[in-house]
């Protein structure tokens, strides 16, 4: 049987994410901004890498403002970027220590960050 991955939707995080998302932030020394908390969040809560456009779109941000924040995730370790065929960026939550893959294509995600 073929599974298809499809993007999570976006639903603001509870209060108790909200304090761990902001812990994270804190601990990398970011800023705990309403941007990064939620882009954060999105990127826990789906299991396949994602392009900026998706979630600008998703997450209701503006597209600059996604990448920049995807941007300072993936300087701090928290956010990975694969790139697809067609030098497509892709976006994942980087967990150090834990192997990491797209359930998708079966690409392995954490060579780079090793």
């Amino acid at each position: 049987m073929w599974y298809k991955h499809t993007p999570a939707s976006f639903t603001a995080p509870e209060a108790n994410e909200r304090s761990t998302l902001v812990a994270i932030l804190n601990s990398v020394d970011l800023r705990a901004t309403a941007s990064r908390i939620n882009v954060l969040h999105y990127l826990n809560t789906t299991d396949i890498p994602v392009t900026a456009e998706m979630i600008s779109r998703f997450v209701d941000l503006p597209l600059s403002t996604a990448y920049r924040v995807l941007t300072a995730l993936e300087i701090n370790r928290l956010a990975g970027v694969t790139f697809g065929r067609g030098d497509v960026t892709r976006w994942f939550r980087y967990i150090p220590g834990r192997p990491q893959y797209c359930p998708a294509c079966g690409q392995s995600l954490h060579v780079e960050y090793n």
